[in-house]
């Protein structure tokens, strides 16, 4: 096996035999000077030829053959001076040290020879490879998408121009290859994200993870600037990743619009109906979980059609418009005015009891009936009518709760209009003008 393995380096080495050559040379001629020294005559500056001797292995081989030359000089001047008094007397143990520097000091010239040949191929092909990924490397540079080539160790082999101008990176840092998790990190202190700060290091932790796991699904990441990035993830053969880094702003912006005005009232720029249920079956499902108060408003404009016969629908939509600016006006952020018909509107009140529920429906009527509301005709006089009712663990569904926030305001109706009614357990009950007074 080991001669087998011996003649296939020296086969290898046979297109690059200066690197052996010049060991040999180096070799024999130390050799030479040292027998002839003992056996002929005296040689006058044997190191001066052995380092001519060096110099020319160098010049044949390279550096590394003039290196094996001089510490094979040296090796046999060692073996040969070890015993003074016998130095140049064959005997068995000096004949036997000579026999073994001459076959393995070759042999391990030509391993060294090997190995550098070796290296000096991979060194080839990775020249040869750049040169062929150059104009890659150019194309992508000049690319409006960011790039970035991860290695196995998740380390930054490529970075193009977008991504260093997206991430604000400067060209010093990209150069050194930085790991993923550096570049995140380098995001949250250029203040590129939109996080809140104290979740900015649990936010870089979840994207690293992303990445180390070889997630591929589309990320969006929002930025500090307002332009929105959709990153996406390929892993490569190799074990590395390609992340692209697009903007998607207008796409995003596009997208938030559509959804905008898939749930909004065309006519008040209010929640409309649809988004209004699906509202009220998310906080259904939290009161039914945690049984937190939840109370519900139905609201008529009252004698509405009597406004549209005198002054024509153009001014019964502005009258529209004018209520559902108070609705928005007069209740909280965490509470939804929407707009479910015609004249009609609903307002969803999480957290809030009956009792609460009242109040606000009651300032929401004064609102309306104490000023008129301007239009396109002058000021018109309008009163409303409110039904409320407040959720509780009877009740099995929201749709209930709708119809008796539904049962409650016609009780206000028929209560003489612009008046609150309240649905409680025995039927709704329409509060006078003293009750509101007290509310």
């Amino acid at each position: 096996m080991l001669v087998r393995e011996y003649i296939r380096w020296a086969l290898a080495m046979v297109p690059h035999w200066r690197l052996i050559t010049g060991p040999l040379i180096t070799l024999a001629v130390a050799g030479v000077i040292l027998l002839a020294d003992r056996y002929l005559f005296n040689v006058p500056n044997p190191g001066a030829i052995s380092f001519l001797a060096v110099a020319f292995a160098a010049y044949l081989g390279g550096v590394v053959s003039g290196l094996i030359s001089a510490a094979i000089s040296l090796a046999l001047a060692a073996v040969l001076f070890s015993l003074p008094g016998a130095l140049f007397d064959f005997t068995p143990d000096n004949f036997g040290r000579l026999v073994v520097l001459g076959i393995c000091t070759p042999a391990i010239a030509v391993m060294i020879g090997v190995l550098q040949a070796r290296a000096q191929r991979a060194l080839e092909h990775e020249r040869a490879a750049n040169r062929e990924l150059a104009p890659l490397r150019a194309a992508l540079d000049q690319s409006e998408i960011g790039v970035i080539l991860l290695d196995s160790e998740m380390r930054a082999q490529f970075i193009n121009r977008a991504f260093r101008r997206l991430w604000r990176l400067p060209d010093e840092i990209a150069a050194r290859k930085p790991a993923f998790v550096g570049l995140m990190y380098h995001g949250r202190d250029a203040k590129a994200f939109a996080v809140p700060p104290e979740q900015l290091d649990s936010y870089v932790a979840e994207q690293t993870a992303l990445i180390r796991t070889g997630n591929e699904r589309p990320v969006d990441i929002r930025l500090a600037s307002g332009d929105v990035i959709r990153r996406r993830c390929k892993v490569l053969a190799d074990g590395g990743r390609m992340l692209t880094y697009g903007n998607v702003s207008d796409l995003v912006r596009s997208a938030d619009e559509m959804a905008e005005l898939a749930m909004t009232d065309a006519l008040t720029g209010i929640y409309n109906r649809r988004h209004f249920m699906a509202r009220l079956d998310d906080e259904w499902k939290r009161f039914r979980r945690y049984e937190r108060p939840l109370s519900l408003l139905f609201l008529d404009i009252d004698h509405f059609k009597s406004i549209n016969d005198r002054y024509g629908h153009g001014v019964g939509d502005q009258i529209i418009i004018a209520v559902a600016r108070l609705c928005g006006m007069q209740t909280r952020d965490s509470d939804l005015a929407a707009r479910i018909g015609g004249e009609e509107f609903a307002i969803l009140l999480p957290e809030t009891g009956l009792l609460d529920a009242r109040i606000v429906a009651e300032r929401l009527r004064l609102a309306v009936a104490k000023h008129p509301l301007a239009s396109s005709a002058g000021p018109i006089a309008v009163t409303v009518s409110i039904g409320t009712a407040c959720a509780d663990s009877k009740l099995s569904d929201p749709a209930i709760l709708m119809a008796r926030a539904d049962e409650a305001l016609y009780a206000a109706k028929r209560g003489g209009r612009n008046c609150v009614a309240a649905a409680l357990h025995d039927g709704p009950v329409v509060f006078n003008e003293q009750d509101r007074t007290a509310a």
